[in-house]
């Protein structure tokens, strides 16, 4: 996805719940997700980009974290075949997810933030970005 449009993530949450280690972009849940141990990311650009060369940095980033992290990770065998490595990122994406996203989270986040202030009458400026 293009920064800043990512959806709320919700599927890369349930993802690594199930164990699944992530590669994306720093935007989202995954820029709160990402401790360094559980995925890959591919960082953003310091520099004003068009759509065009954001989109071809960002797919040069993304064949590099295959071609020299990603793949060689997982098929790097230990003696019994296991991927030990691999192995480690999957307990690293469930052990961050489990400990970051749960629903006490997200009703306590949903009752600070926004169902409190609104009975306040307070007006939350909770508009998603524009591209």
């Amino acid at each position: 996805p293009r920064v800043p449009m990512e959806a709320s993530g919700t599927s890369g949450m349930k993802a690594a719940l199930n164990a699944v280690p992530q590669l994306s972009t720093l935007d989202g849940w995954w820029e709160e997700g990402w401790d360094g141990s559980n995925g890959w990311t591919i960082q953003r650009h310091e520099e004003a980009l068009s759509p065009e060369e954001a989109d071809a940095r960002d797919a040069e980033s993304l064949y590099r974290l295959l071609e020299e992290e990603v793949v060689p990770l997982y098929y790097e065998r230990d003696a019994r075949g296991i991927p030990i490595g691999w192995v480690d990122r999957m307990r690293n994406a469930l052990r961050v997810a489990a400990g970051q996203f749960t629903a006490h989270r997200m009703l306590r986040d949903y009752s600070e933030r926004y169902y409190v202030p609104a009975m306040r009458g307070d007006v939350s400026a909770d508009d998603p970005p524009i591209a």
